[in-house]
């Protein structure tokens, strides 16, 4: 990224403004009166709060509720766009007529449609990232290694706070210079390293969605540092919004997880016609 460019995303960050509920009311009355949506979610931090191990984030019934809801509606297609790995995708939301795609990209199961995978290399490379990961498990006291088909991450969120933030930047800067020259790539989370395979990414998986269902409306929420790549890409194209606070690439923020459901079923309330709007965002 030239000078410039990073200019003028320093400037998209500063950018970023509080939800407000004639803003809301704006997006609410453009989905209702659209017939083709996409509704691009992340998952963890987003439609789940994060949890102490990855395994126990499952969905309550409100969040299959909404999503249930969301994605009967035949002018809705809906993606859950995740780190997560396929089979806890596959558990927790398979039943559902929405579109999963884990790991970020590295697998995608479309709408009523089977699991694809989209890397299809070696996973050798792991071996030496789980050595240098493990190494800073027994440095760091509650951290814990996760694995996936195509990632494997650090994640420190029960450690102590200041130790698990120190540590984690030992971890990037030994991991960033073990991967020059390779096909990897590092990346810095909420409370999680992790490292993958480049050229799969959520802002790509978000533009193909996109690309092949051209949808009239587009919102697309997310809480993380990947979630950033779909803002960056969608930008002009969708309702962007982050959960909680902090620079992003994305139009407006929420303040807390607590929030998003909410205003998820906000958008099957009917708007009245004399509810004041802000213009077109």
């Amino acid at each position: 990224m030239d000078q410039l460019q990073q200019v003028k995303a320093e400037q998209r960050k500063q950018k970023v403004k509080v939800l407000d509920e004639k803003t809301l009311t704006s997006i609410r009355r453009h989905y209702q009166r659209s017939g083709n949506r996409c509704l691009l979610l992340d998952y963890d931090g987003t439609l789940v709060p994060f949890s102490r191990i990855p395994s126990e984030a499952a969905p309550d019934n409100s969040v299959k509720d909404i999503l249930s809801r969301l994605s009967a509606d035949t002018r809705n297609h809906v993606a859950i766009i995740s780190g997560r790995d396929l089979s806890s995708l596959d558990r927790w939301l398979g039943s559902l007529p929405v579109t999963l795609v884990a790991e970020h990209g590295a697998s995608t199961r479309p709408r009523n449609g089977s699991w694809q995978q989209m890397v299809s290399v070696s996973d050798l490379w792991k071996d030496e990232i789980r050595r240098v990961m493990q190494a800073f498990v027994i440095r760091c006291a509650g951290s814990f290694i996760e694995e996936k088909t195509n990632t494997i991450a650090w994640h420190y969120r029960n450690t102590q706070t200041g130790l698990g933030f120190s540590r984690s930047r030992e971890l990037l800067s030994t991991l960033s210079q073990l991967i020059q020259n390779t096909t990897l790539q590092v990346i810095d989370g909420n409370k999680v390293v992790e490292v993958r395979i480049s050229g799969f990414d959520k802002g790509a998986s978000a533009l193909r969605i996109v690309g092949e269902t051209d949808p009239d409306f587009v919102l697309c929420l997310g809480d993380d540092t990947t979630d950033e790549d779909m803002f960056k890409a969608l930008e002009g194209e969708a309702y962007t919004i982050k959960v909680n606070n902090g620079a992003s690439a994305a139009q407006y923020t929420i303040l807390s997880q607590q929030q998003v459901l909410p205003l998820l079923n906000s958008l099957l309330v009917p708007v009245s016609s004399n509810t004041p709007t802000t213009e077109k965002v």
